[in-house]
C-alpha cells in the first residue's frame, strides 16, 4: 500500500468510520446531513451528494456521540471533502448558535 500526499500530511492517526453528522451555518442554519467515511482528532472524511451545500467553514455536529466544533473545508473532490476541526469538541446541547438558539 503506498502512501498519498494526502496521507503524508495527516498530523492525527484515522479511523475508518460510517456514521452520521450534521452540517450547520455559522448562523445556525442547517446546511446539510453528511455521512462521515474517516475521523480523527483533528478531522474527517465526508460523503457529501450536494458540494454546493457545504458551506466553507461550518459548525459540525456529530449526534452518536452528542459533540460539535466549529471545522473548516480543507479539500472537495467529486463526492467527497476534507473537513478541518477549528476547535475543541464541546457537548452539542450546550452549543448557542448566533441566532440565539441552542441545539
Amino acid at each position: 500500500m503506498s502512501m498519498t500526499n494526502e496521507d503524508n500530511k495527516r498530523t492525527a492517526t484515522r479511523s475508518r468510520v460510517l456514521k452520521t453528522a450534521k452540517i450547520y451555518r455559522i448562523n445556525g442554519s442547517l446546511a446539510m446531513d453528511a455521512t462521515l467515511k474517516d475521523l480523527s482528532a483533528t478531522g474527517c472524511k465526508i460523503l457529501c451528494k450536494d458540494q454546493m451545500m457545504l458551506p466553507n467553514e461550518m459548525l459540525f455536529v456529530m449526534p452518536a456521540d452528542g459533540t460539535s466544533r466549529t471545522a473548516k473545508v480543507a479539500w472537495r473532490r467529486g463526492e467527497l471533502a476534507g473537513i478541518e476541526f477549528t476547535s475543541e469538541p464541546q457537548q452539542a446541547r450546550s452549543v448557542r448558535l448566533q441566532d440565539g438558539s441552542m441545539f
